[in-house]
Parts: C-alpha cells; sequence; structure tokens
C-alpha cells in the first residue's frame, strides 16, 4: 500500500500514525482548522484523510503525512482491508 505501513501498523503498535487495527468504524478525536472534534472512521473519512491529509489530524499524531495519490479502486481497497482488521 504505497508505503503506508512505514507509519501505520496493522496489530496495534503505535508508530507515527495510527495503527490500523481496530480503527474502522472508531471515533477518533481531530484537529481541524485548531478545533477539536470526533469523527467516525468510515469511507469518506479514510478518503479524506488519503486525500487530504491535513484537513483532519488525529489528536495525538504529528501532521506529517504526504499527500498520496491513490486511485478510486486503490481507495476502495484500503477501506475493504481497514474493515478486515
Amino acid at each position: 500500500m504505497k508505503g503506508c505501513n512505514a507509519c501505520h501498523s496493522a496489530d496495534g503498535s503505535r508508530l507515527v500514525g495510527p495503527s490500523y487495527k481496530g480503527l474502522w468504524g472508531s471515533t477518533v478525536t481531530v484537529v481541524s482548522h485548531g478545533e477539536t472534534r470526533k469523527a467516525v472512521v468510515d469511507a469518506e473519512y479514510v478518503r479524506l484523510a488519503i486525500r487530504e491529509p491535513g484537513a483532519d489530524l488525529v489528536e495525538g499524531y504529528p501532521p506529517v503525512m504526504p499527500t498520496t495519490d491513490v486511485t478510486d479502486e486503490e481507495l476502495a481497497a484500503i477501506v475493504e482491508y481497514l474493515k478486515s482488521l
């Protein structure tokens, strides 16, 4: 997955970014334009997080994710992968 596993784990361990394990459907606290709010990790959230990584930053993690060029098919595969964990 385009190097995602360099910063995100699939086993629950904390790396530079949140672990994928248990992420799907969870509620995360994000910082958006200096304001904190809750967000549910669903397909729309994942799309925004990948295509506009600076839009909603998961609280407690640095804003280091680069913009990643993914196709709609790749995005759908990522969503299915997250659901499977």
